[in-house]
């Protein structure tokens, strides 16, 4: 379970728009905090992945790693989110995730099963989020298919 002013942050993850402050309680009963050293490993590309991670702070290096080297894709800080496709499926990762080497980073991590467990107490949560993630999804693929014309 996170604090109060990890709840506060929720407040502003655009993955849990829409949802009210009691939503949000729910939600944040659910999920558990962890702290994670500077450049330690969050998410391993091409592992099979059921957790959602929220950045509560510090700072992670979203990256792809190749057979020779690898590639930083984004940098993402305090109320943005990883691994949010881990809701949808528990296929495997895309990219690989680390804390960055400065400071670290902390977490509040929501499980697949708290999710739908969650989801099964409350639809109206279940639906916000999923309506959310697919709206996320859909904004991603057509930046991604404009870029590449």
């Amino acid at each position: 379970m996170i604090g109060a002013i990890m709840n506060h942050i929720l407040t502003k993850v655009p993955l849990f728009a829409g949802l009210d402050e009691a939503e949000l309680g729910e939600l944040a009963n659910v999920m558990q905090e962890r702290r994670v050293a500077p450049g330690e490993l969050i998410i391993q590309q091409n592992s099979l992945g059921d957790e959602v991670y929220i950045i509560t702070g510090g700072s992670v290096e979203v990256f792809i790693a190749g057979l020779s080297d690898e590639r930083t894709l984004v940098l993402l800080g305090q109320g943005q989110v990883v691994g949010e496709l881990a809701l949808i499926d528990h296929g495997y990762r895309s990219a690989s995730v680390r804390a960055s080497q400065n400071e670290g980073c902390t977490l509040a991590i929501l499980t697949g099963a708290d999710f739908r467990d969650l989801c099964e107490r409350n639809h109206h949560i279940g639906f916000l989020v999923m309506r959310n993630l697919a709206m996320d999804v859909a904004f991603k693929l057509r930046h991604r298919n404009l870029a590449n014309m």
